[in-house]
């Protein structure tokens, strides 16, 4: 889900439940990750969490994703600083195709595209499913992600 330091469009903006500028705290040779971290852990699904940085803090993506973080860029300053948008959706690795469309209607094409059915009842992990059919997980949780904030 990468989007390449420029704003992505098409969707709503929102009210960030939390925001966080990480540029003093880099500019002073101090690591922000903990403070990230301690910041979005209490957050509840749906909230968002705006992060502005002196840069696209694309390694982020990674560590939040799987823990049913969807992320945007909003907005590229001219001094290349970058504003984020972390929105919760509860869909992580452990979640299951039943549970995420009965939360996310919208989802379901993206599991049909994946070639995910709701074969034993759409009870099996998506972890489990990426393993046994081959699937990148990373891919498919972006995609769902993704799926999940434009609405």
């Amino acid at each position: 889900m990468s989007t390449a330091q420029r704003p992505t469009t098409g969707f709503a903006p929102v009210t960030p439940t939390a925001t966080l500028d990480v540029r003093p705290i880099l500019a002073a040779g101090d690591e922000p990750f903990g403070l990230i971290m301690r910041t979005v852990r209490d957050l509840p699904d749906g909230a968002t969490f705006a992060l502005t940085a002196p840069f696209e803090p694309a390694p982020l993506y990674d560590v939040l994703a799987p823990q049913g973080w969807a992320h945007r860029v909003v907005a590229v300053d001219v001094d290349g600083s970058v504003t984020v948008h972390f929105t919760a959706t509860g869909i992580t690795a452990d979640s299951t195709p039943a549970e995420l469309v009965a939360r996310h209607p919208q989802l379901q094409p993206v599991l049909d595209a994946f070639g995910i059915d709701q074969c034993c009842g759409g009870a099996k992990s998506l972890a489990t499913i990426a393993t046994a059919h081959g699937l990148a997980l990373p891919a498919l949780l972006d995609a769902l992600h993704d799926a999940a904030i434009a609405g």
